[in-house]
């Protein structure tokens, strides 16, 4: 975030120019330009509402996924960053774009929507959406907005959507057998002191890496995502609709008192029947 805004500064005050920064394969690799890898994921164009709301999901999505989905596994998460970022560098020329800021955050956005998607929303104030239709929603703005169908926000969804399938719907399947794709190495581990037993860890536990069948798992997030969603809508400040609003503050406090909660909730149900769980919670 820090380089995009310093980026973004240097671009305002005319210190370098957008030409000097955007993705080509030829000028990257063919001309030795590699430097352009790393600056077309930093311009998300010059100071701006849109560049404002680029930095808030920045702000606040990442930091829920970071905190909460991927809560003690920093090196699955960059790892998972590293291989989007890859991912829109070899779709990037066929489809014809060349800044990939904007679409790496709507991917992250909607890698955010599916592991929180129990949560409502209120759009800038105006209707209330799941936040499992909120990048659709944002789609369609852009779309009224731009004037054309957004082809880059759409790509970015089927993305983030292949993404968040590897990394949280297939472990969850039998036919799995537990195995996570998305698994960092161990060398990046070890350099962000991540544990190399987390990932069997949360396999076992849920249930899938030791033969549990699949539907006890899914039951058992269904109601540690339900006992969530009600932690969040009593901690966020959400109004007689449910809703939560649509800013920085109560969108953050709702999903990462969600997804603590939720842990919390499934690791007690792994040990406690239900009736006892909800008695100690009531």
């Amino acid at each position: 975030m820090t380089a995009t805004v310093v980026l973004t500064l240097a671009l305002q005050l005319e210190w370098t120019t957008p030409f000097q920064v955007f993705y080509s394969y030829d000028y990257a690799f063919t001309r030795g330009q590699y430097w352009r890898v790393f600056t077309t994921f930093l311009y998300m164009g010059k100071f701006s509402l849109e560049w404002l709301l680029n930095m808030y999901f920045i702000i606040q999505y990442c930091r829920d996924l970071e905190e909460g989905s991927f809560l003690n596994r920093p090196a699955d998460f960059a790892w998972l960053l590293i291989l989007m970022c890859v991912t829109l560098l070899v779709v990037a020329p066929y489809l014809g774009f060349i800044y990939l800021g904007s679409l790496l955050v709507s991917s992250m956005t909607y890698m955010w929507s599916r592991f929180y998607s129990y949560l409502i929303i209120s759009f800038m104030g105006l209707f209330t959406v799941s936040a499992a239709y909120f990048p659709w929603v944002m789609l369609a703005f852009s779309s009224v907005v731009e004037g054309r169908w957004p082809m880059g926000e759409l790509a970015a969804i089927g993305v983030g959507h292949v993404f968040w399938f590897l990394s949280e719907e297939w472990p969850r399947r039998v036919e799995s057998g537990g195995y996570r794709p998305l698994r960092a190495p161990k060398v990046l581990c070890k350099l962000l002191h991540q544990d190399l037993d987390e990932e069997a860890d949360n396999v076992d536990n849920a249930g899938v890496g030791d033969g549990q069948h699949a539907d006890d798992y899914d039951a058992g997030t269904e109601y540690g995502a339900g006992r969530a969603d009600a932690s969040a809508s009593t901690d966020s400040g959400v109004g007689e609709d449910n809703s939560i609003p649509f800013t920085p503050s109560a969108t953050r406090a709702g999903s990462s008192t969600a997804a603590r909660y939720s842990e919390s909730s499934e690791a007690v149900q792994r040990r406690v029947p239900r009736t006892d769980l909800d008695a100690d919670l009531d």
